[in-house]
């Protein structure tokens, strides 16, 4: 049963962590259509190529192969993504630089392990740069709790660091195996503080917090709120319907056409009284003999 828990929590922790590292292509699409890096920092991207170097390496000194599917996806799209960064760069010189740092120290470890191979002093470099990758986040925490709002913190970003770190430290207590449980333990308990803070905080300013939301909820705050607002609203006119006002016009037009064309009729049939000269006879009866 342990062997089968083993092996879906591997396919799903190899899953979650593959799809973090497509993140990196919005930035990518980013970068592309602006010309240029600007402001984008490609430490990151050096920071997951470094690391992922250094955990493939621990897993094949343990020959598991959870960790090596991972991480040979994982340094391979970061490499990308640095190559791209490079390639985008004005001026190239302080990345370059950063690059062959990176790639130094890795081809460095490399050589070491081939010839000392020491299994813990490598998981305790491993498990440095993971604590230093979950520890990242932590300066836009300050942004957060200055502003009282957490738009700068991306949501889709905390809920996989979550879910990627819980996996990892559920797989590390499977395998028992320190250097993984340590950092993955970390980075879980850092997202929890991230995501705690989309409950306790409002996503924008000026707005209520969900918790705040659910506690008016439960003492009935926003009814009494709505209410106070429809008493101080000024009370309009009532206004007639539409279909009213329209049956209303029709009714009086159709009167007026009614009594208009009963006018016309009475012209044509009888015209009015007025006596013509051509068939008139003069009155004599009032006019005195001489």
């Amino acid at each position: 049963m342990l062997e089968v828990v083993l092996q879906v929590l591997s396919i799903s922790a190899i899953t979650t962590t593959i799809a973090l590292f497509f993140c990196g292509i919005p930035i990518c699409m980013q970068i592309r259509r602006q010309g240029a890096v600007g402001d984008i920092s490609g430490v990151p991207f050096l920071m997951g190529f470094l690391g992922g170097s250094f955990w493939l390496r621990y897993g094949f000194l343990k020959m598991d192969y959870t960790m090596i599917i991972v991480n040979v996806v994982g340094v391979s799209f970061m490499a990308s993504y640095c190559i791209f960064f490079l390639y985008y760069s004005l001026p190239k010189k302080t990345f370059s630089l950063q690059l062959t740092l990176v790639v130094s120290t890795v081809t460095g470890m490399v050589v070491w392990i081939a010839l000392k191979p020491n299994i813990d002093y490598l998981g305790v470099i491993c498990m440095t740069f993971n604590i230093m990758n979950f520890g990242a986040p932590l300066a836009g925490l300050g942004v957060v709790l200055k502003n009282r709002e957490v738009s700068t913190l991306p949501l889709p970003m905390c809920v996989a660091n979550f879910l990627v770190s819980s996996q990892w430290c559920l797989y590390g207590n499977l395998v028992a195996d320190i250097y993984i449980i340590i950092p993955n333990g970390i980075g879980m308990f850092l997202a929890i503080v991230q995501l705690s803070l989309f409950i306790v905080l409002p996503i924008r300013e000026n707005e209520k917090s969900p918790l705040e939301k659910l506690a008016n909820w439960f003492t009935g705050r926003d009814q009494k709120e709505k209410d106070l607002e429809a008493a101080s609203e000024p009370s309009s006119p009532q206004k007639v319907p539409n279909e009213e006002i329209s049956s209303e016009r029709f009714e009086k037009l159709m009167a007026e056409t009614t009594e208009s064309r009963r006018e016309s009729i009475d012209f044509l049939g009888r015209p009015p009284s007025y006596k013509s000269r051509s068939s008139s006879v003069p009155d004599v009866s009032s006019v005195q003999s001489v």
